[in-house]
């Protein structure tokens, strides 16, 4: 019997010769080629662009760096004649491609040719807009994209036409995704529950419950719980109500701490009901869905505290691709911080897919789209969700309450904290990739 035998199939073989093609001819002008090591997903490698010494002896490297995706073997070269040909891509690759913070290239290696071509891929994207729309293909010109040496200029040229990244002549203001609680709770109140109304102690609350932790047949709340408009006045022994400053409450220890981060996180979970958002706990998610429709998307008109702008933005959408129909929500989560003195809410933005506005999407299809639809939030798009989501907690002010019943018991600032940096990173904006129109 034979013995089995590892295979090394003919379209490896071709790669390798692709790239091997690649870095020789990148060594020939005298510049740095580094193949990528590890799996990539859409990035094969990069050239360092290197400029020669005035003596001659060497090379000075510039720093100065392209991504290449390289492709080898008939399979990538289609409709070929002898003036061109072109080359099948990816609609997620070209998407890919256009948001790199670097130039991108995209090099075929021809095998009846036995030669390089290469494209610029984001100046093709912006000379031919139809490349985004299927069939995805790149066109080669065979007498004018030959990769060899005489290609060196051209790279040259469009590495210093890429923006730097880091520009050290111009600051930059940043924004974090806490709000500063700048009014806090003074004082939190202690009430024995009468000890025939502590068993099932909860279940015996109704009307308004303030935020409270039950512990040891005593409520510690943050409003007075003999007020007779709370649901705690039924329940206690009003004489035994003992009212405490907040600062010695926290200091008893961690697990005060820990009460402490209950309290206001329930606090801030009334506040989001209170402005009309709907909540699931899994996944925990804050997002908008009265009047949600198949035919009536929700819009939210909003002003950005970076750039003063006010434009509308749809929060909940219903979407149909085949066979799938689901809504899709802007969605937050939250949590309260404690950072020594500083006290703030922490934003962070989620999406959130239903089936019906209310119901969680669940399934493969549900989570594969989510990760298709994270990948493509950019650092902008993400500060502006949480812009937005700022400016939906606060209602449009600098500042908003946070309150038991009609009584404010803290207050938040409505603009995200921030800190100026003497240095800025220089934004690559990428447009949104346009999805097909929901219904």
């Amino acid at each position: 019997m034979n013995a089995p035998v590892k295979i090394v199939a003919k379209s490896k073989i071709s790669e390798w010769k692709g790239l091997d093609r690649i870095g020789l001819l990148v060594h020939g002008m005298k510049c740095i080629w580094r193949e990528q090591e590890k799996d990539d997903v859409g990035i094969d490698g990069e050239i360092e662009l290197c400029r020669p010494r005035s003596d001659g002896d060497g090379a000075i490297a510039t720093g100065k760096i392209v991504k290449v995706q390289s492709k080898s073997g008939s399979s990538f070269v289609i409709r070929d004649t002898d003036e061109g040909f072109a080359s099948p891509v990816t609609e997620k690759d070209l998407y890919y491609w256009r948001g790199f913070n670097l130039p991108v290239i995209y090099i075929v290696y021809h095998p009846d040719d036995n030669a390089l071509y290469w494209k610029d891929v984001k100046a093709y994207l912006r000379d031919n807009p139809g490349a985004l729309t299927a069939p995805h293909r790149i066109e080669f010109s065979k007498s004018e994209d030959r990769f060899d040496g005489d290609a060196y200029p051209a790279l040259l040229t469009l590495c210093e036409a890429a923006p730097e990244r880091v520009s050290m002549d111009v600051g930059e203001t940043l924004y974090t995704n806490l709000l500063r609680i700048e009014r806090r709770p003074e004082k939190v109140w202690i009430a024995p529950v009468l000890p025939q109304k502590q068993f099932g102690f909860h279940d015996r609350l109704s009307g308004m419950i303030p935020p409270y932790v039950y512990k040891g047949g005593l409520i510690h709340t943050l409003s007075d719980p003999s007020d007779g408009e709370t649901a705690f006045a039924g329940v206690i022994d009003a004489g035994g109500v003992e009212e405490v400053d907040l600062e010695d409450w926290i200091a008893q220890g961690t697990e005060y701490e820990v009460d402490l981060a209950r309290l206001m996180n329930s606090l801030i979970h009334r506040h989001l009901r209170g402005i009309g958002l709907s909540f699931e706990k899994r996944p925990r998610r804050y997002f908008y869905n009265r009047g949600l429709a198949v035919d009536a998307p929700i819009q939210k008109r909003w002003t950005s505290a970076r750039t003063n702008r006010t434009q509308p933005r749809t929060v909940a959408k219903h979407y149909e691709y085949g066979k799938l129909k689901f809504f899709r929500h802007q969605a937050l989560d939250y949590g309260f911080e404690r950072f020594d003195d500083l006290w703030a809410i922490a934003i962070h933005p989620q999406l959130m897919f239903t089936t019906d506005g209310k119901r969680p999407w669940e399934g493969e299809a549900a989570r594969s789209y989510a990760i298709s639809a994270r990948v493509e939030e950019y650092n902008d798009a993400y500060l502006n969700n949480i812009l937005f989501w700022a400016h939906q907690m606060a209602g449009g002010h600098d500042r908003f309450d946070l309150k038991i019943g009609d009584q404010a018991v803290a207050t938040a600032s409505g603009i995200p904290l921030t800190a100026e940096a003497a240095f800025s990173i220089q934004s690559n904006p990428v447009p949104v990739r346009k999805r097909p129109k929901g219904k």
